[in-house]
């Protein structure tokens, strides 16, 4: 994924996190493993993970989200990138975590009217929540590309979740696509009207964002519309349509769970 040069390029850029199935069906570790334990181990992972406190066994946490992409032939740089904004987000706001801890100072700014001081606790506390987010963002990211969007619905349902929740979360990922080609193609027809040699992010771009923004709106709704009638018109039916089966368990996955299970058990004993 590129650096986006145009607000075109930047709703390009959008589709190709968003859209997770391409990765779900690699042959790679973690797509050949059971939906239903692979959503059992991460939910485990996140509740090991808020009882680490100590950085290097946090660093060293970290680290497995990043093998187990490996192992399973997802692209390390989109890995990333998908797993950025939230820690960022984070980090951001537990800023004053640095100055309002106190400690050991590590770090001394006099700006006349008071004084900002770093302490090494405060660090470390900035540290430990920062990739404590990082971790839990991306074991989630890695459940997903690993099994698919399509996969997910079907373990929710097994499951036993409201069929309403689960058309719910289906129609929104499918019509999230339908607004960015809506997106796209108002921007299409917005540069054949408005002809720039230089299609640079600029502040005059981001100023008609607004009028575009409503335009799309209408657009996706309308398109949205006819979409779901066309659904309705062909049998759609969403308590039917929810339905699936319990995922069979193999020794494969029993394995991988209980091998899991162990080793971060035992991260946390130690």
């Amino acid at each position: 994924m590129n650096f986006p040069k145009s607000l075109k390029d930047l709703a390009s850029n959008a589709e190709s996190l968003v859209y997770i199935e391409d990765l779900s069906g690699k042959k790679g570790f973690l797509q050949s493993i059971n939906p239903l334990v692979k959503l059992a181990v991460t939910i485990f992972m996140i509740v090991i993970s808020l009882f680490v406190y100590w950085l290097p066994y946090l660093l060293l946490l970290c680290i497995i989200p990043v093998v187990l992409a490996f192992a399973s032939k997802i692209p390390l740089k989109g890995f990333i990138a998908r797993t950025l904004f939230m820690p960022l987000f984070a980090a951001v706001i537990s800023v004053p975590i640095l100055f309002m801890t106190q400690g050991n100072p590590v770090f001394s700014a006099d700006l006349g009217v008071f004084t900002l001081t770093i302490t090494l606790e405060g660090l470390t506390r900035f540290l430990t929540f920062s990739l404590r987010v990082w971790f839990c963002v991306a074991s989630l990211t890695l459940f997903t590309l690993s099994t698919g969007f399509d996969a997910i619905l079907k373990l929710l349902a097994s499951i036993r979740v409201p069929s309403i929740i689960i058309q719910m979360f289906s129609l929104t990922y499918r019509y999230l696509f339908v607004s960015i080609h809506e997106l796209q193609k108002v921007l299409i027809a917005k540069e054949a009207r408005t002809y720039i040699n230089r299609r640079n992010i600029n502040m005059e771009s981001l100023k008609h964002s607004g009028a575009m923004l409503a335009t799309l709106f209408i657009r996706t709704y309308e398109r949205s519309e006819r979409v779901y009638l066309a659904m309705k018109s062909r049998g759609f039916d969403i308590d039917n349509n929810c339905k699936s089966q319990f995922p069979k368990l193999r020794s494969r996955d029993i394995l991988f769970g209980v091998s899991a299970t162990v080793a971060f058990g035992l991260l946390v004993l130690l």
